[in-house]
């Protein structure tokens, strides 16, 4: 099998004649901010009183007040934003030859486990209906052991239970 991998647009070069997997390692510990201060750009987590800086601190220092007569001028809570893709930390294309399959893979966060969505063919030679066809394997709420817990939103549409702050609600 050939394959080329490329890095906004341009190939790169691989260490390995038949590459079977590309991996992209967002922050392999799964323990990287998620959220950053829009006022002085500290990464944030939530804390006992509040959005806390790699300090501590809940007070941020380059804090913008609503208005301009505000006396807090610099001085009051971090203002949460998201980190663009901060959600994940890992993810993967792994080709095999062998099984006929090509699968993605997504980790949201907890490094012990990955969402899969696998493609694979089914030997021509197989006996059925399906000998031949290319068929998928995806997640779905309630399967055991799932990565994170996932609600049909609609069909071949999911809500990742766990994707979303419960600080940065605003219902």
């Amino acid at each position: 099998m050939l394959a080329a991998v490329t890095i906004d647009g341009q190939p790169a070069a691989l260490t390995e004649d038949d590459a079977e997997s590309v991996q992209w390692e967002f922050d392999p510990d799964g323990c990287g901010a998620q959220y950053r201060c829009r006022a002085c750009g500290s990464e944030l987590a939530a804390g006992a009183d509040g959005w806390e800086d790699e300090r501590g601190e809940s007070r941020c220092r380059a804090f913008e007040p609503a208005t301009d007569d505000d006396p807090d001028d610099g001085d009051g809570p971090h203002d949460p934003e998201t980190i663009p893709l901060g959600w994940c930390n890992h993810a993967g294309i792994t080709a095999d030859a062998d099984a006929d399959a090509i699968t993605l893979a997504v980790s949201v966060g907890d490094p012990r486990g990955q969402f899969e969505l696998t493609i694979r063919r089914v030997p021509a030679d197989a006996p059925g209906e399906l000998a031949g066809c290319l068929v998928m394997h995806v997640p779905y709420p309630g399967e055991p052991g799932p990565h994170v817990p996932l609600r049909g939103l609609h069909p071949g549409t999911y809500v990742l239970e766990a994707g979303r702050s419960a600080a940065l609600r605003r219902d």
